[in-house]
């Protein structure tokens, strides 16, 4: 009977390692890699109807809900041409052993929109740690880095999340509003 609880025992264990492991080699296979560039980068082209000078300006609504400062964050907005850019960063960070916050760093990334009649197209890409120097994060996609750390999966994790968000609110916020008439 003991034998038994122990070999339960080790099951599980073994079974929420693996579990762990196989949760981590997913979110690797879902992170978005440009097989030209070789650079983690989300992109998409979006079909929603209006001409690119509509879409270029509902693009603002997600931009100002979006970015505490957006005038400093796009860095060149191109009505023209119907083409934003911007730079933004991620606030990385770690749960110690007692729950608090450890923030640990900043990774920045550069978005670009642009805007045809009919559709549009994000493109987050450039992510790399700010230090003394720029550091690409997609060495933290390799597990068999010699300087790999657990927490490299935490801060995948973290970005993942916060571009995936980012992006969802995009395409909610490019539809046409709907105008209401008020009859009376």
């Amino acid at each position: 009977m003991n034998s038994l609880i122990k070999q339960t025992n080790v099951f599980i264990i073994l079974s929420l390692f693996f579990f762990n492991l196989n949760a981590q080699d997913t979110l690797r296979a879902k992170i978005p890699v440009d097989p030209d560039t070789k650079l983690i980068t989300y992109k998409d082209v979006i079909t929603e109807s209006g001409n690119k000078d509509e879409l270029y300006i509902r693009s603002f609504d997600w931009i100002n809900a979006n970015y505490k400062n957006p005038s400093e964050v796009t860095r060149r907005r191109d009505a023209v041409n119907g083409e934003i850019e911007g730079q933004h960063r991620i606030q990385l960070f770690y749960k110690d052993k007692d729950g608090n916050t450890i923030k640990t760093g900043l990774v920045e990334y550069t978005f670009k929109l642009q805007f045809k009649d009919n559709k549009y197209r994000y493109i987050f890409t450039n992510f790399y740690l700010k230090d003394k120097s720029k550091y690409p994060i997609e060495s933290w996609l390799d597990k068999n880095n010699p300087g790999y750390s657990p927490l490299w999966d935490d801060y995948l994790k973290i970005i993942d999340n916060h571009i995936c968000k980012l992006i969802d609110g995009l395409k909610a916020a490019m539809p046409a509003k709907k105008i209401k008439k008020d009859e009376w």
